[in-house]
């Protein structure tokens, strides 16, 4: 019996959403200005990559962005096609966070979380690999509010802005 993955599911607005409140939550958790809305488009590709899950094996949230790419230079390839083929993705997922209130573009440009809140059962009830997308979205929350600023975290993935 062969097992059917559904891209869509994990890529549709709602998921993409709650992914970018557990990188905006755990960002936050480090940095209380939140992250800027282009390290969105960074972090939430690299989350929601399959082929990049295994990059986070053995890391958790103090190992740090430079220490996981030293570990695992492979992640810098075909970054840029990556992030550019998701824009839209990343696009209607902050727009549908910012629509059900549970993101917020704050008047700098930074996501924060929005007057409502997700309901824990929202992750607890997922399967392994979009529970593991989750998670990884979090690990880098942590690993770009502790390099400080965005333009930094592009330039250690080998990206210009």
């Amino acid at each position: 019996m062969s097992v059917a993955h559904d891209i869509y599911s994990e890529t549709n607005p709602a998921f993409c959403a709650l992914a970018l409140v557990a990188f905006t939550t755990a960002y936050l958790s480090v940095n209380a200005e939140g992250p800027e809305v282009p390290a969105a488009y960074l972090a939430l590709p690299v989350a929601l990559a399959g082929d990049l899950g295994r990059c986070f094996e053995g890391t958790n949230k103090n190992t740090g962005l430079l220490e996981w790419l030293n570990r695992q230079p492979r992640v810098q390839v075909g970054l840029a096609n990556l992030i550019n083929t998701s824009m839209d993705i990343v696009t209607d997922a902050i727009r549908f966070g910012c629509f059900s209130r549970v993101l917020l573009i704050s008047p700098t440009a930074k996501l924060v979380l929005g007057t409502l809140t997700v309901k824990k059962s929202a992750v607890t009830s997922l399967s392994d690999v979009p529970a593991r997308s989750i998670k990884r979205a979090e690990r880098l929350g942590f690993w770009f509010a502790s390099v400080g600023s965005t333009r930094t975290v592009f330039d250690m993935m080998g990206l210009t802005v």
